[in-house]
């Protein structure tokens, strides 16, 4: 797990970007200051705090097991959660989070809304702010329903003017409810999140003769057959933009794709001209 730590004094936040890959080892993104940080804050990485706490300052590598067919998506800096609002993370306590859908964000102090995170992403990529931590202390970050790490990803020090900058990879919770774990254990402290990009799976799928779905990306919600050597496909989002590209398993076999809204529309046609059904593999590209 890559790890870079940085120490500023400013009226900003300490921020904490969490990189989540679902490729083991992955290297983490470049952290984006976020806008209440000026970029100038951000210097030379601090020696390692132990002032409250007896555990050294380490990491534990998250065990994070992939394909390599995810793709990266950046988005504009966006806030998911604010606990100024409310109340800061006090000793002791873990909070989950919402980082993909549309749902939960207010109340978390995020934006109305979401930021646009599908809820089928397995990572994300986020901005994680401590903001006047009361005392020195130390986060974890993880998917809810696993078994929470031994590791820290962030130690700070107690802090009224600033906070400390943290970089660490972690994997999103797929399905219902909250995706990202926090525990805080020290402070209290106000803690912020902004997400900066995310990892889903490529829209991918291979159907047969018949439309069944033999295998797929996770990305694929029906597959159907509408007439000879014609099929639909819906996927969980819209790929009018898109470009879909599908191939047949029997040579001599011409697949060509459509794509409007969430359904692409794939035709099979023979040597001879001739609409035929076959199976097929069919990738989209947006």
């Amino acid at each position: 797990m890559s790890r870079l730590s940085t120490t500023f004094a400013t009226a900003g936040a300490a921020a904490l970007l969490v990189v989540a890959s679902f490729a083991a080892g992955a290297a983490a993104s470049p952290a984006t200051a976020p806008a209440s940080v000026p970029a100038s804050a951000v210097g030379t990485p601090p020696p390692p705090n132990r002032d409250a706490l007896a555990e050294p300052d380490d990491v534990t590598p998250m065990a994070i097991t992939t394909s390599p067919e995810l793709l990266y998506v950046p988005i504009t800096q966006c806030r998911i959660a604010d606990s100024r609002p409310g109340s800061p993370f006090g000793d002791e306590q873990t909070r989950t989070y919402y980082v993909g859908g549309t749902f939960g964000f207010s109340p978390q102090g995020g934006t109305s809304g979401g930021c646009g995170v599908p809820t089928g992403a397995v990572s994300a990529v986020v901005n994680i702010l401590a903001y006047h931590p009361s005392g020195a202390g130390r986060i974890k970050a993880w998917a809810p329903a696993t078994p929470e790490p031994s590791g820290a990803v962030l130690w700070y020090p107690k802090s009224t003017t600033g906070g400390t900058v943290q970089q660490a990879n972690v994997k999103l919770r797929s399905g219902a409810g909250t995706d990202l774990a926090l525990s805080n254990t020290g402070g209290p402290t106000e803690v912020l999140i902004d997400v900066v990009g995310y990892y889903v799976p490529q829209l991918q799928a291979y159907i047969s003769s018949s439309g069944t779905v033999i295998d797929q990306s996770g990305r694929l919600v029906s597959a159907t057959k509408t007439g000879t050597g014609t099929y639909t496909l819906v996927w969980d989002r819209d790929i009018s933009t898109c470009s879909g590209v599908a191939s047949s398993d029997l040579t001599g076999h011409t697949m060509s794709v459509y794509t409007s809204g969430t359904s692409s529309y794939i035709y099979s046609v023979n040597n001879a001209g001739g609409a035929e059904d076959y199976w097929f593999n069919v990738a989209i590209h947006c």
